[in-house]
């Protein structure tokens, strides 16, 4: 995430994300692309959750990996698609446009987040 972070306030014209950076967390997570995006979606939601990660990066990572998940979808099929990302990333989504006058991230993505926190803590144990 710090990796991450530092690309993100760079501002470059480069991808925020590579196939080379999902390889090299896939390895790290020892496992699929899947369950690779799924813990960077819980490393997400929890950042966020505990105010370590702001809703401008979460939001932001979130739309660069999605490319990759529709990818992975498209070639590899329904077993390749991440529940966990995908719940994070409908929150982050959700919290980018509202009405006038209507904080969309507050309204929206904390409570989502919240739920998506408070699943995974009942999970654990």
């Amino acid at each position: 995430m710090k990796q991450l972070r530092s690309r993100y306030e760079q501002k470059c014209p480069s991808p925020l994300l590579s196939p080379r950076d999902l390889e090299r967390w896939t390895e790290i997570a020892g496992s699929t692309r899947r369950e690779a995006y799924d813990v960077m979606a819980r490393h997400l939601a929890v950042g966020f959750h505990e105010g370590r990660l702001p809703f401008w990066f979460c939001d932001a990572v979130a739309i660069a990996v999605i490319g990759f998940v529709y990818d992975d979808f498209t070639t590899l099929g329904e077993d390749s698609w991440p529940v966990l990302f995908n719940q994070v990333y409908l929150a982050f989504d959700a919290g980018e446009v509202g009405p006038p006058g209507v904080d969309p991230i507050a309204v929206h993505t904390r409570p989502m987040i919240a739920k998506i926190v408070d699943d995974l803590a009942g999970n654990a144990g």
